[in-house]
């Protein structure tokens, strides 16, 4: 797995000064070993089908018009784009996959690439990339921390867009009542307690506690308490930390007291909602949700600022990067290909993060205004590159990473919060699974 002082956004600082010739698309790939249909000649169009994770009004307009911009460079190429929602998007790849009836390029989520992988569904694209005229654009670091996430350490996935959790906060209201920004959690938890206002119908914050919680929640409880491991050195899980029970006794307080009910079962749609119609003053999400806020607000109402760092002077995060990857059973890997260089190259990558509010992974891309002038995105680069930073190692190469944080730990952490489960109850149980599921891994890997 990725070194835990892997700086994702270390390159940001340094691509800004760099100076590299072109922002050129690339689109030439070696043959690979893999089944596909003789090299569709110039006056034959070819159909390949792109499947996107999260679709919505805030990302597939935007994925139409670089499909339009590529299908213009390439008229022998027609893309059908197909929007899998995200609350059922990793099931729906699953049963494809089952029935060998997958896309040719897909969005995924990182998570998931390991169980792909094992599943002998996506394409190794070492071959092409090795020989893509942009290989040098993405950052090495970058394409280093893909190759961590699955055991093989080979190259199955590439990132076009890339984030940091954040606090959201209201500007307005923070400076009303006389509090600070929520840059320290001393910070943090006064200003949930200072800001929430029931019979106004105004809360401090708003805890995620539907689909996705456990990925924030993780980024959470390792903020907050600076250990900058998953497992110990024997295997042991280090959420069974007290700083982590402490953190999570206090959070999980905050439920219905300063936060509104219905997060119980609130996804991160419901979760940035109560932030843009003003029922809450602070969230966690991440850098996509600027956009809506800005839209929603404006600009003088709210800002952001990555998880304060903890007691021992570490700021722990972690970095997530959305991207994309070819299956195995794809008829037309060359073209399967062009598409997705096309997506990483410079320009597209500009477009799109500026679109959506992210960070692109495209060196050329860093160097663009978008960049320069996006506060949370400046901000995301400078916590990267600070000296006490530290990027957490997710477990996703273990199989059974998802698995336990959807079908165990979210519905758990549920009952947690309904007051079904104590928090320790709750901390075991998640230590177990994972010591079990890296043991389990380990055991095969010597095999």
């Amino acid at each position: 797995m990725h070194k835990k002082g892997l700086k994702l956004l270390l390159l940001m600082g340094s691509a800004l000064s760099l100076t590299l010739s072109g922002c050129g698309t690339g689109g030439d790939a070696p043959s690979a070993e893999t089944k596909s249909e003789p090299a569709a000649k110039a006056s034959d169009t070819v159909k390949i089908t792109f499947w996107d994770e999260n679709p919505g009004p805030n990302r597939t307009p935007f994925y139409e018009e670089l499909i339009k911009r590529f299908q213009a460079k390439n008229p022998n190429i027609q893309v059908e784009y197909v929007g899998i929602p995200a609350s059922g998007a990793k099931q729906k790849y699953d049963v494809s996959i089952a029935a060998n009836d997958t896309p040719d390029v897909a969005g995924i989520n990182m998570v998931w690439l390991s169980d792909f992988v094992a599943k002998g569904a996506v394409q190794q694209l070492d071959p092409y990339f090795d020989k893509w005229s942009d290989k040098d654009k993405i950052a090495s670091n970058i394409i280093q921390f893909d190759r961590g996430l699955t055991a093989d350490k080979k190259l199955y996935y590439l990132p076009h867009t890339m984030f940091l959790d954040i606090l959201w906060y209201r500007t307005d209201w923070v400076k009303s009542a006389g509090l600070n920004p929520p840059a320290t959690w001393d910070d943090f938890f006064t200003d949930v307690e200072k800001l929430t206002d029931i019979k106004n119908n105004r809360y401090g914050f708003s805890i995620r506690g539907g689909s996705g919680s456990i990925n924030q929640l993780t980024s959470m409880i390792y903020a907050y308490s600076g250990i900058t491991e998953y497992f110990t050195p024997d295997g042991k899980a280090t959420v069974r930390d007290p700083r982590i029970t402490e953190f999570l006794n206090k959070y999980v307080a905050l439920y219905k007291k300063n936060t509104p009910v219905s997060d119980v079962t609130n996804s991160n749609k419901e979760m940035n909602a109560t932030f843009d119609t003003g029922t809450s003053a602070i969230i966690q999400h991440n850098f996509g949700s600027y956009n809506d806020h800005l839209t929603n607000l404006g600009n003088d109402k709210f800002a952001g600022v990555i998880p304060p760092k903890a007691a021992n002077g570490k700021r722990v995060v972690v970095p997530v990067a959305n991207g994309l990857v070819m299956f195995k059973n794809s008829k037309h890997p060359e073209e399967a290909w062009k598409f997705i260089s096309f997506l990483m190259s410079a320009d597209s990558q500009t477009y799109w993060n500026q679109s959506i509010g992210q960070m692109p992974t495209n060196t050329d891309s860093l160097k663009s205004d978008y960049v320069k002038n996006t506060q949370h995105i400046q901000q995301g680069a400078e916590v990267l590159a600070d000296k006490d930073t530290v990027s957490l190692s997710l477990p996703t190469h273990l199989p059974d990473y998802t698995k336990i944080t959807t079908q165990q730990l979210e519905p758990d952490f549920q009952k947690v919060l309904t007051g079904k489960m104590t928090v320790d109850e709750f901390v075991k149980g998640w230590a177990t699974s994972m010591e079990k599921a890296k043991a389990d891994y380990d055991a095969a890997m010597k095999k």
